[in-house]
């Protein structure tokens, strides 16, 4: 009886240890399943976030391209920028320059116009409201001489001051040669 007890014993214990067993194979190989499934998931997620890795990386290069390239647009605008901004100082200075130039033709061309087709008197005031002191200067001369020459001084400082303002270069000497040639001839 003993040995029976022994067998059944020794049974029941080789049954718990093969039950046990096998509910350790089933658990390991459960284990392992979801082990493979955990790794091919994270062999998924790898290769997702490698895949957003590579994305981000070349968005970020995309970007900083962008953003130089925009950079240097901005930089290459600001030089554009001055450079036109100089040449606008420029233009606005000649155009000033260029009334300048015209307001004292304008004055001279008032001054000659009144000579021609003005009294005597509009002619002095002309002169007198001109801020050309030659041109008072020799006025004044003429007034107190009364000569030819000295008409001719006036009237040759006239039209040389209205073609100098011009641009126009003439000689006063050959403009008063031709007067004096004209009242000789």
């Amino acid at each position: 009886m003993l040995v029976k007890i022994f067998y059944v014993v020794g049974s029941l214990f080789l049954t718990v240890a093969l039950l046990g067993s096998a509910g350790m194979g089933v658990w390991t190989y459960n284990l392992n399943n979801q082990l493979e499934q955990s790794q091919a998931d994270y062999q998924a997620l790898k290769t997702d976030y490698d895949k957003l890795d590579s994305e981000y990386g070349q968005a970020k290069a995309d970007y900083q391209s962008k953003s130089d390239k925009a950079q240097a647009n901005l930089e290459e605008a600001q030089t554009q920028i001055k450079r036109l901004e100089s040449n606008l100082e420029q233009a606005q200075s000649e155009s000033k320059a260029l009334k300048d130039k015209l307001s004292a033709i304008q004055s001279k061309v008032a001054v000659l116009n009144a000579f021609w087709f003005s009294s005597d008197t509009v002619f002095a005031k002309r002169v007198d409201s001109s801020d050309d002191e030659q041109l008072k200067s020799l006025y004044k001369a003429v007034k107190e001489s009364n000569s030819w020459e000295t008409f001719v001084d006036l009237m040759s400082y006239l039209i040389q001051s209205i073609s100098d303002a011009s641009g126009v270069s003439r000689q006063a000497v050959a403009i008063a040669s031709a007067i004096t040639v004209g009242q000789n001839g």
